[in-house]
């Protein structure tokens, strides 16, 4: 092997030259699709508490590898070699998910070992990267104690399993809170970062598609059905220009909070896109059922991208965004024939807002780092706390 297959992390985020999306995390993102689609299947078969349940880990698990990845990721032999079995527990997590009933220790396992892994790529990073150490210390324990309540949890039958995942879920979300103070020297790359998170509600944003196809081959395509389907596939779309007509580089490092709030704010976003998927397959195959299935994920998915343009200083938008999302939930109480135009009109009417507005003026300040070992500006945030 040369030297340069096998590479000690370093840290990328002062490096001049602009990062995109490694193949390896295009692979990683490959084994996401088949999870959301299980996860979506165990929604469709009517387990709501269920599909939320289990979509958060499964989310954490993407989003951690995304920030190690975003500040250490040097895509040698060693990285990849702690990597490719984190896409093989997640494949396993997805391949559990759609029994858990049966199959919730393999679930929790699979959990346990890609956290493992992660565990394992910070300590590496801290020992090769002083000026990271604190961080990644501080990551290793938090993650570790997590990782322990969920090895825990395989010594109980649910639903006393599902209380300690609770418990261990909320200790992998509130551990990156707790290091807030060590971030701010070591913020993520602007232009990477976002693209990651994209590129997972460009995932998402294709099982609404998938959702609409599997409702079209199970039901007779009659015009109300296709009307109903295309309503679905437009009203994505309208999510898709919405989120990426606004995509905020630097809201990464804007504020205190506005970083962490924006990064935290793509799990119901993504939640929610998922959920409508769903929802249109079910108002395609019932249409006259409740929308509340459609309404509500839409709702959500307008809220969150209200707080976005909120975490971004742009006020107005988010608050058009925030009075969309109200009457979005109200039409829930429609029916599906009279909430699906609803839906689709205020969706166009956020995109035409868009389009016709003056763009809003960016803060550059945020968008410069400091150098290595530079503490930032005191405006600065520390970074978005990650889902390590």
């Amino acid at each position: 092997m040369t030297g340069r297959q096998w590479q000690p992390p370093r840290l990328r985020l002062f490096e001049a030259a602009h990062r995109r999306a490694t193949w390896l995390e295009l692979l990683y993102d490959l084994v996401f699709v088949v999870a959301v689609a299980e996860l979506a299947a165990v929604y469709a078969a009517g387990s709501l508490l269920v599909f939320a349940g289990l979509f958060v880990p499964v989310w954490w698990a993407w989003a951690g590898y995304v920030f190690y990845a975003n500040r250490f990721d040097t895509d040698d032999v060693s990285h990849r070699l702690l990597a490719l079995p984190q896409i093989l527990a997640v494949a396993t997590m997805a391949a559990s998910a759609g029994d858990i009933e049966h199959r919730s220790g393999l679930f929790a396992a699979s959990y346990a070992v890609a956290r493992l892994l992660l565990v394992v790529a910070y300590v590496r990073a801290g020992r090769h990267v002083p000026e990271a150490r604190p961080l990644t210390t501080r990551y290793a324990i938090g993650f570790s104690v997590a990782i322990a309540v969920w090895l825990a949890s395989l010594a109980v039958d649910p639903p006393q399993r599902y209380a300690l995942w609770a418990v261990a879920v909320v200790i992998d979300l509130a551990t990156p809170l707790f290091t807030r103070g060590h971030q701010g020297r070591l913020p993520p790359q602007t232009e990477h970062l976002p693209e990651r998170f994209g590129l997972f509600v460009v995932i998402v944003l294709g099982e609404v598609v998938a959702a609409v196809v599997l409702g079209l081959k199970g039901h007779d395509v009659t015009p109300g059905v296709l009307l109903v389907a295309l309503a679905g596939v437009a009203i994505a779309m309208g999510f898709w220009w919405l989120y990426f007509g606004h995509l905020d580089e630097s809201v990464v490092l804007r504020t205190r909070l506005a970083g962490q709030v924006w990064v935290y704010s793509h799990l119901p976003l993504s939640l929610g896109l998922v959920a409508f998927g769903v929802g249109i397959e079910h108002a395609i195959t019932h249409p006259s059922g409740t929308s509340a299935s459609v309404g509500v994920p839409a709702a959500l998915v307008l809220a969150m991208l209200g707080v976005q343009h909120l975490c971004s200083r742009d006020r107005r938008a988010g608050a058009v965004r925030l009075l969309a999302a109200a009457l979005a939930l109200a039409a829930s109480l429609l029916p599906v024939a009279a909430a699906l135009p609803v839906l689709l009109l205020l969706a166009a009417a956020q995109v035409t807002y868009d389009v016709l507005r003056p763009l809003p003026e960016r803060d550059p300040s945020p968008e410069r780092d400091p150098s290595p070992g530079q503490d930032p500006a005191p405006e600065r945030d520390p970074a978005p706390e990650e889902a390590a």
